[in-house]
């Protein structure tokens, strides 16, 4: 609870001061973060890996700037179509994919990524092809219009801490039990009576919503889309972000989020090289923080304290013992 107030508290002095670029940045990451919240709970607590969570984003993101331009629909109900059928997308593909698994798995999503950018790239007549969609009207409140960046953080961040409370609540609920069987043992899930294969579909649908949404914000607020901002390396950076903070650890993504949002800025200059950097941070933390690395430092930080010395026992203190009894 205390890391909740303080979080909540440095959210609202970043918006006191007015920093636009600061500001800006911290819109991006909870954009990130409601997606990887999403693959959070698909990869560490039922242990599916994803490698192509941005084609989620992407189709949210096309779909609610589609339903705003072409039908004229209201963006609120934009964003509510674009996290439904995300979710409808993500259990269509789930009923798939799942009956694969370790690697083919992972390759099976990598190719979805691939195919999804393709389509944003050649369907013209829906996507707009390499030039995108522009003219995407923002999110209103009445006669009040959410396009400023300020409302938009606002917004952005009460969507990401409900996203990490509902996350946070499933996880300590009977189907979060389930999740965590079929992550150990799909047999041992058997065994307990779970259906692995539905809890997986519920999942992966869940993780799409929470994708769909994270790109319908991000549509609305840019006001324009295209094909690139949701290319394999999108998918990698999500990727990254779940592995930072810890695979089994909803609160531990915004830890990942912050880390992959600043490296990314520092990483503009490096052009199209970015991915390879993220790839080798990627394999990186596999390797050397399987538990992510939020966890490998708690853990080294218990172990430091285990091999601390105890202090020595003084004299002075004896006697006092021996006063006392």
């Amino acid at each position: 609870m205390k890391a909740v107030l303080i979080l909540v508290a440095a959210l609202a002095l970043v918006l006191a001061t007015g920093n636009a670029y600061l500001v800006n940045l911290l819109v991006v990451c909870a954009i990130y973060a409601i997606p990887a919240i999403g693959l959070s709970m698909l990869m560490g607590y039922t242990g599916q890996i994803s490698l192509g969570h941005g084609a989620f984003v992407a189709f949210g993101a096309y779909l609610a700037a589609w339903l705003t331009r072409t039908i004229d629909l209201d963006p609120w109900l934009g964003l509510i179509a674009a996290t439904a059928c995300s979710a409808l997308l993500a259990w269509c593909i789930g009923w798939i994919v799942f009956r694969l698994k370790g690697h083919h798995l992972a390759m099976a999503t990598l190719a979805l990524a691939l195919i999804v950018h393709i389509v944003l790239v050649q369907w013209r007549s829906v996507t707009g092809g390499p030039d995108g969609l522009a003219g995407i009207p923002s999110l209103a409140i009445g006669p009040f219009s959410l396009a400023s960046d300020q409302a938009v953080y606002v917004l952005a961040w009460a969507l990401c801490a409900l996203g990490l409370a509902m996350a946070h609540n499933l996880a300590s609920s009977p189907m979060g039990f389930a999740m965590r069987t079929v992550s150990e043992s799909e047999r041992v899930a058997l065994s307990l009576g779970i259906d692995a294969a539905r809890v997986k579909r519920k999942v992966i649908a869940l993780s799409g919503a929470y994708a769909g949404l994270g790109g319908a914000l991000y549509a609305y607020w840019i006001g324009y889309i295209s094909p690139d901002p949701f290319n394999v390396s999108f998918s990698i950076k999500l990727l990254l972000i779940v592995a930072l903070g810890g695979a089994a650890g909803v609160w531990n993504v915004l830890f990942g989020t912050f880390v992959v949002v600043i490296v990314s800025e520092w990483l503009k200059p490096f052009g199209r090289l970015d991915v390879v950097i993220y790839g080798a941070l990627l394999v990186s933390v596999m390797i050397f923080m399987r538990d992510g690395f939020v966890a490998t430092l708690a853990c080294q930080l218990r172990r430091l304290r285990q091999r601390a010395p105890l202090r020595p026992l003084v004299t002075g203190d004896v006697l006092r013992d021996k006063e006392s009894l």
